[in-house]
């Protein structure tokens, strides 16, 4: 579980969290599910039972890369993904700013 608390951030600083967040939206962390690989391998024998394909994950702009490589790790460790941090601190996130991407999208 991440022990975070609350960050304080301005107006401005929360509007560019959601932007990030929902720039990341749907992007897809790791591997695919045990369900989704078998639906890969017989699709084509479930497919009238399954209904349409979903659309794959979004691609994602260079920029963005590190930002859903952070939230995918802290989702999957419930700690907060130290090693991403300093990537994302030079793409101009406050410490303050990484924090509450975590809290709401990990």
């Amino acid at each position: 579980m991440l022990n975070i608390a609350a960050p304080h951030l301005s107006p401005a600083e929360w509007r560019d969290v959601k932007a990030t967040l929902n720039a990341v939206a749907g992007c897809g962390c790791g591997k695919a599910s045990v369900a989704r690989t078998f639906k890969m391998r017989f699709g084509h024998l479930l497919r009238p039972s399954m209904g349409p394909p979903k659309a794959a994950a979004t691609s994602l702009s260079a920029p963005l890369r590190p930002v859903r490589d952070f939230l995918c790790e802290t989702g999957r460790t419930r700690r907060l993904a130290e090693r991403h941090i300093p990537t994302l601190t030079a793409q101009g996130f406050s410490r303050a700013q990484i924090e509450a991407l975590a809290l709401l999208g990990a």
